[in-house]
């Protein structure tokens, strides 16, 4: 394993700001939340694996195997995991002006990754959960079922080209792209779209892109339409990203 990449800047060391712990708490902080660590979703490197490590509220640090390690990012978990369950700890904190930078130890004294508290809140400073809690079957009938809640919303000009946004809960999830040959206004455009949708639409097979699913739309004629994002840590259909197909 190598270290992670939120090693730290020793800019500004030692500089103590109004921090409301001392060394040997932020140390004591990181110990006790041990026990809660688990490994979340892994990310493909270009020489390796980087996976994070998270307690009940988001990511602490992220640790690097390199696939000499470990071929696969399942290969790579299992690295990190066995070393956890030999035993981590806590090193010796470092003060970068408010932030402590607490190293994360393995069995054999190595650094592995840091862990940063905020001296001043006295917290944890975490980043967000990477831990999938929906699997693909369940992104999948969470589309079709949102489905029935889609309105076509207004085409833009693209040249020769529209693109009708598709709208669900007031927000953008995806946009249809048609041609102006069949479809020469934007009013045609809209309409076309709209017929579409009266005649049903269905999810197809999500594709898993990291942290989310990518979940094709499909037309009653089978044809592949758009896509809809959705976010594999809570479910929800992710608005602001339209995803034409051509």
């Amino acid at each position: 394993m190598q270290r992670g990449f939120n090693a730290p800047s020793h800019w500004g060391w030692g500089s103590s700001g109004n921090v409301t712990m001392d060394s040997a708490q932020a140390k004591a902080l990181v110990e006790a939340d041990m026990p809660s660590f688990k490994t979340g979703t892994i990310t493909a490197l270009r020489n390796g694996w980087l996976v994070p490590i998270e307690d009940a509220n988001g990511v602490v640090t992220s640790i690097q195997v390199t696939t000499v390690s470990a071929p696969t990012a399942e290969q790579a978990k299992g690295v990190v995991e066995d070393s956890m369950n030999k035993g981590w700890k806590a090193g010796e904190p470092q003060l970068v002006r408010t932030i402590y930078n607490i190293p994360l130890l393995d069995s054999n004294n190595a650094t592995i990754g840091y862990v940063r508290a905020d001296g001043v809140s006295g917290e944890i400073i975490r980043a967000p959960s990477t831990i999938l809690t929906v699997t693909s079957d369940q992104a999948k009938t969470l589309v079709d079922n949102a489905i029935g809640e889609f309105k076509a919303g207004d085409a833009e000009d693209r040249g020769n080209l529209w693109t009708v946004s598709i709208k669900y809960k007031d927000g953008v999830v995806m946009t249809v792209v048609l041609g102006k040959l069949n479809t020469p206004t934007s009013a045609d455009a809209v309409k076309a779209v709209q017929e579409s949708l009266g005649k049903g639409w269905s999810a197809g097979e999500p594709r898993q892109l990291r942290l989310t699913y990518n979940v094709p739309i499909i037309d009653s004629n089978g044809n592949a339409i758009g896509s809809i994002m959705v976010d594999g840590r809570n479910g929800n259909i992710t608005a602001g990203f339209p995803t034409p197909c051509r």
